[in-house]
């Protein structure tokens, strides 16, 4: 059968001048891009990889992870997608061991373009890649993939999205993200090209729209908390993007139908690749533009399955749901992982023999569906706990687990909690072991100097302690431990300190007696601390705004992203400054000192004062 890098070097052979792609200032051909790859491949075989030897690619989005994922594919290995800003705790296992690790100049490797591919033989069913998944006994799984799997997305999205050599698309996945096999090989194995936006211009919805503008993006694939930022900012007419898939299973709000692209609705996962789509079939697809009236009434579905892929909805003893029932979605098709790496029990228990008897493999996804009369899946939640922040999977048993580490941790519980703004936040609840002798000495000596336990009874309450709220939230302890051990979707953005944790009848986590988190106000005093200079207007509005999209007031030296923010809230919150006092301030500029003082200082440049 053929491959991702077999049909790319047919095209590379029939259109060598066609732009490939572009970063920047960089612009590589159908000839440059194979002809890197092609000299990569060789170094890497040089280097000992052979089939399915897993070569980690720990680089961000750009030209040489591009050419480093073409290369790894030509000499048969398996490249294994890392994020450059990753801890090494969570990189580690995979770095061990391996003949090869892609972390820098390409240049570094010895690799000469070269006309000449490796002429490695490479099978379906092998290894193309790999990456992490959040895992709920807390350790990440590693996910792999095989090529039959990319080449059916592959020719099921060249025909869904229409692909045709004169098409632009986005690459806006991060680097260690599946994501970029839809943003990248349907376009590169149709002779169309490939454009890269930057970290920057990719996290500010504004920026990236002018982009795709200026760039003359036609189809773009965007997660969710972001493709709402993005279809709700006005548009020029004359744009060139036609299509803007979202990618999610719980998109909340119905794009305006008078947009001048079209935006539908895509599922899937690491383990299932593409699932379902709402553009399939394409003579009734569910969209922006077809959704009548009444379907605008419910949430947008997440469509019907790609062709060759089965989606029963099954129930917890694997029977067929009844019609029109909430059931736990499964999958079977060329698309499915071969599993978990290394993994052969975690494997088996979410990679089932087909209860119906047909001979093959389901996946249990854990989503839980409803299949409505007119065929399209509608999304209903978990079976579990797993959460999806920003886009990312998140199992919170893995964040506890990273939490429980730290000596001034005793118990605690992390879960997904609506955000003031909608959007959903990670939020831990702690209960801390300090005891009637006050902090342990192994956690006085990792606290700042200063921090301790004011009470003298050892322990946090709920409605703010001494100890707790300086240790977790003023010194920011807790988070950088989390953050060094941790991506940053995973990182709890409210920390709530507790007496103890709320417990059921089994003597399990409550977790709907949870309290609901203080957005917002990291000390715990419940109100606006007495920093500002008078209530002159724009300190005023400053704070009003800042407490509109965070939940609760603010100080003018409050930290937007430790007082539960992000980067999309402050996406949101930077543009309603800019539209209130007519001033620009840049996502990048504000997030480098992200307080009410900066914003209020950078209206203030600008000669607002109301």
């Amino acid at each position: 059968m053929d491959t991702v890098h077999t049909l790319f070097e047919r095209k590379a052979s029939e259109v060598p001048d066609r732009t490939a792609l572009v970063s920047g200032a960089v612009l590589f051909t159908y000839r440059d891009l194979d002809a890197r790859a092609n000299g990569l491949a060789r170094s890497l075989l040089r280097r000992g990889v052979g089939p399915e030897t897993l070569v980690p690619l720990r680089l961000d989005r750009s030209p040489d992870l591009l050419v480093a994922l073409l290369a790894v594919c030509k000499a048969g290995g398996a490249a294994v997608l890392l994020d450059p800003g990753w801890p090494e705790d969570r990189v580690a296992a995979v770095l061990d061991g391996a003949p090869v690790v892609i972390d820098g100049p390409l240049d570094a490797l010895g690799a000469e373009p070269s006309a000449e591919g490796p002429g490695v033989a490479v099978h379906g069913d092998q290894l193309a890649y790999a990456v992490h998944t959040s895992g709920s006994t807390g350790r990440p799984k590693l996910v792999g993939v095989t090529h039959r799997a990319i080449a059916h997305r592959v020719a099921t999205h060249a025909e869904a999205y229409r692909i045709t050599p004169a098409d632009r698309s986005s690459w806006l996945a991060p680097p260690a993200s599946s994501v970029s096999v839809v943003e990248l090989w349907p376009y590169l194995c149709s002779g169309a090209s490939v454009h890269v936006a930057d970290a920057a211009t990719a996290g500010s919805p504004p920026e990236l729209r002018d982009w795709m503008v200026a760039s003359g993006i036609t189809r773009a694939y965007v997660n969710m908390p972001l493709a709402e930022l993005l279809y709700g900012l006005p548009w020029p007419a004359e744009t060139a993007l036609r299509l803007m898939t979202v990618g999610s299973d719980a998109v909340r709000v119905w794009p305006s139908p008078g947009l001048p692209f079209e935006v539908a609705v895509e599922y899937g996962s690491a383990e299932a690749n593409g699932v379902t789509s709402c553009l399939v079939p394409l003579e009734d697809r569910c969209t922006s533009v077809t959704a009548d009236e009444t379907a605008r009434r419910t949430r947008p579905p997440i469509g019907r399955a790609w062709p060759g892929v089965g989606v029963p909805v099954l129930t917890s003893g694997l029977e067929p749901v009844a019609a029109g029932e909430v059931g736990e979605l499964f999958v079977s098709g060329p698309e499915l992982a071969r599993g978990y790496l290394g993994e052969p029990a975690r494997t088996a228990e979410r990679f089932l023999p087909d209860p119906s008897g047909g001979g093959g493999r389901v996946y249990r996804t854990g989503d839980l569906v409803r299949e409505r009369p007119d065929g399209r899946l509608e999304h209903h939640g978990r079976v579990d706990q797993q959460v999806k922040i920003r886009g990312h999977r998140v199992e919170p048993a893995e964040v506890e687990a990273v939490l429980l580490r730290h000596p001034a941790v005793r118990e605690c519980v992390v879960t997904g909690v609506p955000g003031p703004g909608g959007d959903l936040r990670l939020c831990a609840y702690v209960v801390y072991a300090v005891t009637a002798e006050g902090i342990p000495e192994d956690v006085t000596e990792s606290t700042p100097d200063g921090v301790t336990d004011g009470t003298g009874n050892g322990v946090a309450h709920s409605s703010g302690n001494g100890f707790a709220n300086g240790f977790a939230n003023e010194s920011g302890e807790l988070r950088a431990f989390a953050a060094a051990r941790l991506p940053g979707p995973m990182v709890p953005t409210v920390w709530t300190p507790m007496e103890r944790l709320p417990l059921n009848s089994s003597n399990k986590v409550d977790r709907r007696a949870l309290p609901p988190p203080s957005w917002g106000d990291p000390r715990g005093d419940g109100g606006r601390a007495e920093d500002a200079e008078g209530d002159d207007p724009v300190t005023a509005g400053v704070l009003e705004l800042w407490e509109q999209e965070l939940g609760a007031r603010g100080a003018l030296g409050d930290h937007f992203i430790r007082s539960g923010g992000d980067s999309l809230s402050a996406t949101r919150l930077v543009d309603r400054i800019g539209s209130r006092y007519g001033v620009r301030i840049r996502l990048r500029d504000f997030l480098r000192a992200p307080t009410p003082e900066t914003l209020i200082r950078n209206i203030r440049a600008e000669g607002r004062t109301t």
